[in-house]
């Protein structure tokens, strides 16, 4: 049975584990993805906007530059070699200001002032380097703010030792009348550190990419080949619209780099009129997934459950059927032949039972029982035993019987074997002429009745011995007990 209960709770436990677990995975699973693949296309929406208002952000803060009075000065020297040195310090000046406004960035890769032609005066870090250099051949753009007027915002392709993507600030500087007399050019490297700044805001990978080469991205520089390999040779149709300036993004598709696929979305970089540039932003649909592994911990609990379960059910079990089994030794012991024990079980659930068992072995086994009041009373058959007296041998009722002392006396003297035998005999013949079959009672069952039923007696009445007195009422033969004090 107890093997049963605890299969039976094992199984249920499991089953409502393994059902919720697969129903619950499968749909935080299918929720995630469907989170990655629709909301790419609106991310790759928010970095594009994102990028412009930084821009934005950018080329005022060096149009407030530009504007400073130490930014004009360089154009108050009086001979080449003093504008140059100006222009050197303001351009360093300018590097720190911006370094200390974006700390995250850090100081820009580049700043130089040039004059109204556009050629460069001196940069930052170097005073000679850049001097004299026709900067308008480079970047298109700068020509157009010495025009205008108007700071505009640019990616410059700047080949200086090693071929970078700069995200390019261009401010005009005026002189107090409001000429034009020269530009400040405010360059920061597209570094993987800015793709990997613009990824955290969006919660996504960020990629810039121009014609066959992968200049930045916010993915482990070891996916570096298997990237390129994906947006220039799986999907090169993709980059290809993406860099040809038709400015449109693409529609989500799915791609595999390293062991994580991503839904990925490319388009061409915005303000970058100078230099084919595009980008991609990339959802990781595999780490996505990896979140739903957080159910994992309902396969956790069934686990523990179980475990609990086993345990418990163990105890319970154990509860319920050390009592039962006990009842059924102590049952099969009185079967053969101890009919004077009688079931001592300690358990709330099944001590009512065991007392229920004990009246009703008391009962077949003619015993007196005391009540809750202390009363003993004799059960109606005394023996129901083969081989044992019908009658009941029904002790004389605490305080109320009056004890015969003479008899007592007569009883008290007659050897204990005689006595024995004698009543045997007496019980036995006045059966016989009561017409009731006793060739089923011995004489070893009937005395080992009469002892039992002694030795309660004596405890009862505290008396020195007891003996009993064959008694034929009508056809009811009875035994009653004599006190022998």
């Amino acid at each position: 049975m107890r093997t049963k209960i605890i299969a039976g709770n094992l199984v249920a436990v499991l089953v409502v584990g393994l059902v919720s677990y697969f129903v619950v995975s499968g749909q935080i699973r299918a929720t995630f993805l469907e989170e990655v693949d629709t909301q790419i296309a609106n991310d790759a929406q928010v970095f594009e906007r994102t990028w412009r208002l930084s821009g934005l952000e950018f080329v005022a803060a060096a149009a407030e530059q530009a504007s400073a009075s130490d930014t004009q000065d360089v154009f108050t020297a009086l001979d080449e070699s003093g504008q140059r040195d100006r222009a050197f310090r303001r351009a360093n000046a300018v590097a720190d200001w911006f370094g200390r406004q974006h700390r995250a960035a850090g100081p820009p890769e580049l700043v130089v002032i040039t004059d109204d032609r556009g050629i460069g005066i001196a940069r930052n870090q170097d005073r000679n380097r850049m001097h004299g250099e026709d900067l308008k051949r480079q970047l298109g753009t700068l020509e157009d703010a010495l025009d205008s007027g108007e700071a505009t915002v640019d990616v410059w392709s700047f080949s200086s030792g090693q071929d970078k993507l700069l995200q390019t600030a261009i401010a005009p500087i005026r002189d107090p009348e409001g000429a034009v007399r020269g530009a400040v050019i405010i360059g920061y490297d597209m570094s993987n550190g800015m793709a990997t700044r613009s990824g955290e805001l969006l919660g996504r990978d960020v990629v810039f990419f121009t014609e066959g080469q992968v200049y930045s991205s916010s993915l482990p520089g070891d996916l570096a080949d298997q990237l390129r390999a994906m947006l220039f040779d799986a999907h090169s149709a993709v980059t290809g619209a993406a860099l040809s300036g038709g400015g449109a993004t693409s529609d989500p598709f799915a791609a595999e780099v390293g062991d994580d696929q991503f839904a990925v979305v490319a388009g061409a970089l915005p303000l970058s009129p100078s230099t084919a540039v595009g980008y991609a932003v990339l959802g990781n649909r595999t780490a996505q997934e990896s979140k739903a592994s957080a159910v994992n911990m309902i396969l956790i609990m069934t686990g523990l459950g179980l475990l609990i379960v086993l345990v418990y059910g163990f105890l319970i079990g154990t509860s319920l059927l050390k009592p039962i089994e006990e009842m059924e030794e102590g049952v099969l012991a009185v079967i053969n032949g101890r009919t004077d024990l009688r079931l001592d079980i300690e358990s709330a659930e099944l001590g009512g039972l065991a007392y229920r068992i004990n009246q009703l072995l008391n009962v077949f086994t003619g015993t007196p029982e005391e009540d809750e009041d202390g009363r003993v009373s004799s059960p109606p058959e005394a023996w129901s035993e083969p081989g044992a007296p019908a009658g009941g041998a029904a002790p004389a009722p605490s305080g109320g019987d009056e004890e015969d002392p003479e008899l007592a006396a007569k009883l008290s003297a007659e050897p204990e074997d005689e006595y024995y035998a004698r009543v045997y005999r007496e019980y036995v013949a006045a059966k016989e002429a009561a017409g009731e079959n006793v060739s089923n009672i011995t004489q070893e069952r009937f005395v080992q009745r009469l002892q039992a039923n002694e030795k309660s007696l004596i405890k009862k009445h505290g008396c020195r011995m007891v003996r009993f007195q064959v008694q034929v009422k009508g056809t009811q033969v009875n035994l009653r007990p004599v006190i022998i004090r």
